[in-house]
């Protein structure tokens, strides 16, 4: 008689990415898991460029990772800075979820879009601040 395999069923977390285009991670046994970024991976051929997708709550990416590949996730990559400072994490539920992504909705990662009118020397003709090369 054949043996039968013991299945455990783990409910998936949801995982929120605020990263612009998500990330992959690599698990053992060379499988992936890629975590849906702030842009979204459901996007209308109407939606202006930049926006949220339509799977995104808040600035972030929500993707259903299995239990045990987010603790493997957590477990070698949990110290880096993109989990450090919140851009990736877990919720117990929905609502944990959503409320945390709403109140890091304005947190920059680093990976915004460059806005030249903030910065003045973009503008003037040759790289300076006031317009003139300056001499030393």
């Amino acid at each position: 008689m054949p043996e039968v395999q013991e299945t455990k069923t783990v409910k998936p977390v949801k995982v929120f990415c605020k990263l612009p285009h998500g990330i992959v991670y690599t698990l053992p046994g060379d499988r992936t898991v890629r975590l849906v970024g702030m842009y979204g991976d459901e996007r209308s051929d109407l939606q202006v460029a930049g926006m949220p997708g339509r799977d995104s709550v808040a600035g972030h990416g929500v993707t259903l990772v299995d239990a045990d590949d987010w603790e493997q996730i957590v477990k070698d990559h949990g110290k880096s800075a993109a989990h450090k400072n919140g851009f990736v994490f877990a919720a117990k539920d929905d609502k944990s979820g959503e409320a945390q992504a709403r109140e890091q909705e304005g947190a920059r990662t680093g990976f915004e879009p460059y806005d030249p009118s903030a910065n003045r020397e973009d503008k003037t003709t040759d790289g300076t601040k006031t317009g003139t090369i300056e001499k030393q």
